[in-house]
């Protein structure tokens, strides 16, 4: 029960993940967080407009609100981010928008954040990082997802 107080912000703190009161048309966002670590503790992504944009965070207790860096990644980058973008389980993922999926303990072990951001906001899941327990319709985008991510450099 100790653990539901912060749930509840977690999901706060990600229901406003905006950059500015409008949210951008189409943007894709995203990475890996984990609250419970000592140097960057968050890695994630926006794609917009067909750029990429890395973060300039170290943790979600520097800001509520997910900022990023101004310049865009290379457009090598932009394209893995673009495939990955495609390859998203849609028939899965969006009737199960503003989720926590396989993620028991997302508040100690971190998790994958995954986005839509448009004219009406933000739909976004929460995926939990144990591959054993992630639901069949999505460990391939899973395993996508990581390896895209291994290719991308770091804020």
């Amino acid at each position: 029960m100790k653990k539901l107080p912060f749930i509840m912000l977690l999901v706060a703190l990600f229901a406003g993940c905006k950059e500015e009161e409008e949210p951008q048309a189409d943007a894709f966002i995203f990475g890996k967080w984990n609250l419970l670590c000592e140097s960057n503790c968050i890695q994630i992504y926006k794609l917009d407009k067909g750029k990429l944009y890395v973060d300039n965070m170290n943790s979600f207790r520097d800001a509520p609100i997910i900022t990023y860096k101004s310049t865009p990644l290379g457009n090598e980058f932009a394209t893995l981010a673009q495939d990955l973008r495609t390859a998203f389980p849609e028939s899965y993922l969006l009737p199960r928008g503003l989720d926590f999926i396989a993620c028991p303990d997302c508040a100690e072990q971190g998790g994958y954040y995954l986005a839509f951001e448009n004219e009406d906001g933000v739909l976004w899941w929460q995926v939990g990082n144990i591959p054993e327990i992630w639901p069949e319709e999505i460990k391939p985008f899973m395993q996508k997802l990581i390896t895209t991510m291994d290719q991308l450099p770091e804020n």
